[in-house]
């Protein structure tokens, strides 16, 4: 491969630090001049306060609208701050906006159809018991794509920069 341009870098970025650490990672040690990100951003559906007819027909509307209107304004938000940094980078970049209760799957779909050549993403660093009844959208897009994935370890909690924890990097238990 050349050593400039040419390639297509998806991120998802939801606003999470491991979103942002992934994000970090690629700007420092991934990205070429020319490289063009697409930015992902999977909006999964907000879970809406339910009603009881035992209380008549009082739909809370009222509260799914705040809920509603508080997602998009995050998802307004961390837009306009993806498009900021894209700016002061001179990059060039697609910002792209789903809706799914299944975001690994959207975003192997987004990758396939944007031709993405490489998907840099972060992990919320779930322990095995967890992600065996969660699942892991980074699990997920790894054995699902047929893109190379750098997937980037959440940072240990409570960890230093004097090196205490597991002694290994990323330290994922």
């Amino acid at each position: 491969m050349a050593a400039t341009g040419g390639r297509k870098i998806m991120i998802p970025l939801d606003g999470s630090s491991h979103a942002e650490e992934a994000y970090k990672f690629y700007m420092e040690n991934i990205c070429r001049d020319g490289d063009q990100l697409v930015i992902a951003h999977i909006v999964e559906p907000p879970s809406l306060p339910s009603f009881s007819l035992k209380s008549g027909f009082n739909v809370p509307t009222e509260d799914w609208r705040n809920i509603i209107m508080e997602s998009s304004k995050k998802a307004a938000a961390l837009e306009e701050e993806v498009h900021y940094r894209a700016a002061q980078k001179k990059m060039k970049m697609d910002y792209i906006v789903e809706a799914s209760k299944r975001p690994g799957d959207a975003l192997v779909d987004i990758a396939w159809r944007t031709n993405c050549h490489m998907i840099v993403m972060g992990t919320r660093g779930l322990g095995d018991v967890r992600r065996a009844f969660l699942g892991s959208v980074s699990d997920y897009v790894i054995h699902n794509s047929r893109l190379a994935v750098t997937v980037v370890p959440s940072k240990r909690r409570g960890s230093s920069s004097s090196g205490s924890g597991s002694g290994r990097p990323g330290g994922d238990s």
